[in-house]
């Protein structure tokens, strides 16, 4: 860490002890203690924690020292320190159990994009003005991130020139790119699926449109608030959309501010567009996408494998003769697979329906021994490779993968020598 890096550091426990009876501390003292947590690999933000709650201070009360971008923001983060121009800002009256209350909203944006947020006191902000923030926090809502301002926010009104203006410019992103709580999107894509219904917002009847598009780089889903005469198989260029997330999943949202532009259909020709194949610890860090391909080891045939019986109702699987919503019913017989599959980098579940089950077990449901048959997926898989393509769910347990196709793919050791050998002899 740099002098200059750690004199900022102590600035800031300085700062949160200054109303508390450890404000007489010295700075050599302070620098001493905190160089002696870095040294042990204490992570700086908790080190200053400590330090404050040690020398007088409340622990909640040491600043979120390191700046955080718009674009890095992610849910249910605490202490966030921004500094952002207010892009809009408006209030609202809300009834919070019983009573009126009024908040404000609106959007702040950096260097990096622009996000919403929610105030829930008056902190005076103006438009146009420029903020540090610290101690915010965020959450996510309909799968967009949003900042929030509490009791804890600290805001100070700061130079204008210290960050410029903020473009709202659109911004180009690959699909692979797309995820929860971006805005200003620009995506070219082709259409790949896209279907209408009929929806009631605001008390009026209204067409949604909604989809699949890709590019090169992936898959993603999309709803149009507006009918821009998409059809599938176009390629188009869509700007000024924002992104949110359903279990990790993007889904670009658009209405009539924004627009878009139809383009030659061979800029994006449908053969690029096929399953993106991406390791399991990528996965594991997106927390979920649409239509990928992973191959890894199977190292757990997990319980709820094997044949079950289903709600003829709802189709959730029934534990000792109950539905969990309809309570007791006649079920209906189904086989299915749980594995967890892991590539020496990352792990993820994944979840096979009968159809697949029964291909890798080389028999059908109706073949198999219901009280033999998880012993048997174990035989035949417990420690082989496969290769599954499907939806990936993310949720704070991991990530699921909903496979609709599996391939064996075991490496042969004994004829890649071969090949290898082969190889070496030409060389030589």
């Amino acid at each position: 860490m740099s002098e200059d890096t750690l004199d900022k550091q102590i600035d800031d426990i300085l700062e949160a002890l200054r109303d508390t009876e450890g404000k007489d501390v010295g700075r050599e003292e302070l620098e001493k203690e905190l160089k002696k947590f870095l040294e042990y690999g204490v992570p700086p933000d908790h080190a200053k924690q400590t330090l404050v709650k040690k020398f007088g201070g409340a622990a909640q009360a040491a600043p979120s020292m390191e700046r955080s971008l718009v674009v890095d923001l992610a849910p249910n983060q605490q202490s966030v320190h921004l500094l952002c121009r207010v892009v809009s800002v408006n209030p609202r009256e809300i009834q919070v159990k019983g009573e009126a209350r009024q908040i404000f909203y609106g959007i702040l944006g950096d260097e990096s994009g622009t996000i919403q947020f929610t105030a829930w006191k008056d902190f005076e902000l103006e438009k146009g003005s420029v903020i540090d923030i610290m101690n915010a926090y965020t959450k996510e809502w309909q799968g967009s991130v949003k900042v929030n301002f509490g009791d804890r926010t600290r805001i100070k009104t700061v130079d204008a020139s210290e960050l410029p203006e903020v473009s709202t410019e659109p911004r180009s992103y690959k699909v692979k790119e797309l995820r929860g709580g971006l805005s200003s999107v620009e995506v070219t894509a082709r259409i790949l699926e896209i279907t209408e219904r009929s929806v009631e917002s605001s008390g009026q009847q209204k067409t949604v449109f909604s989809g699949v598009l890709g590019d090169e780089t992936g898959k993603a889903q999309f709803t149009a608030w507006h009918d821009f005469k998409l059809k599938k198989g176009a390629v188009v260029k869509i700007s000024g959309g924002y992104v949110k997330a359903w279990k990790g999943i993007p889904q670009l949202t658009f209405d009539e501010k924004a627009t878009v532009e139809k383009l030659d259909a061979s800029k994006i020709p449908p053969e690029d567009i096929t399953a993106q194949r991406v390791s399991l610890s990528e996965l594991v860090e997106r927390n979920g996408a649409l239509d990928v391909t992973v191959e890894g080891t199977v190292i757990e045939i997990r319980q709820g494998s094997g044949v079950v019986q289903r709600c003829p109702q709802c189709n959730r699987v029934l534990q000792q003769g109950a539905c969990s919503v309809h309570g007791a019913v006649d079920g209906h017989k189904d086989l299915r697979m749980k594995l967890v599959v892991d590539d020496g980098a990352g792990a993820v579940s994944a979840i096979l329906g009968k159809e697949l089950t029964e291909q890798l077990l080389g028999k059908t449901m109706d073949e198999v021994q219901a009280d033999g048959v998880v012993e048997e997926m174990h035989r035949l898989l417990f420690g082989h490779r496969i290769s599954l393509q499907g939806n990936a769910l993310g949720d704070q347990f991991g990530v699921t993968l909903i496979a609709r196709q599996v391939t064996p793919a075991d490496f042969n050791v004994a004829a890649e020598a071969e090949r290898l050998s082969r190889e070496l002899e030409a060389l030589v």
